[in-house]
């Protein structure tokens, strides 16, 4: 015995094929729809967020690290006019006295140009408003930077040399 009915085809979508009357659209499992909630992923808003976020704290990151660079050149510079200042006090302390002069030299740090200036006038060390023969007050400057500078009082007594310190 044959029927004339024609079998439903059984798979995910079988209800499709079945007469309408008895269309019946599943309904989902309650630990389906948990399952889709937790694995559902992030959403362009919040990959769009994150993304933002990132890149302010690279760019403040980034700031701190160049404004860091900045310092530690002019740093370097520094410590190399200073060096440069010492240098000159050295070579004037190591004089003869009587050849210990002003004078003035330009110098290169960095690609830019500084003036070093030396003096070294007779100072009073008595307070009688003379100044002393045999004494010298030795200033070496940069020009343009007043805190790089040095200041020492030499002293010939009887042809020995010494700094007052």
């Amino acid at each position: 015995m044959r029927s004339n009915q024609a079998k439903p085809i059984l798979g995910p979508d079988s209800w499709l094929l079945t007469p309408k009357k008895q269309r019946r659209r599943p309904q989902p499992s309650p630990m389906a729809c948990r399952r889709t909630i937790a694995n559902r992923g992030f959403t362009l808003i919040e990959a769009l967020l994150a993304v933002v976020i990132l890149g302010l704290m690279a760019t403040s990151i980034g700031a701190v690290y160049v404004s860091g660079l900045k310092s530690l050149d002019a740093g370097h510079e520094r410590m190399l006019l200073d060096s440069l200042v010492r240098s000159r006090m050295e070579f004037l302390l190591g004089q003869p006295f009587d050849q210990v002069a002003g004078g003035s030299e330009v110098v290169t740090v960095k690609g830019q140009n500084y003036t070093i200036n030396w003096s070294a006038p007779l100072v009073d060390l008595d307070g009688d408003a003379n100044p002393e023969s045999g004494a010298k007050q030795v200033t070496v400057s940069v020009a343009g930077e007043p805190a790089c500078s040095l200041t020492t009082i030499l002293v010939d007594n009887e042809d020995r040399v010494g700094k007052i310190s």
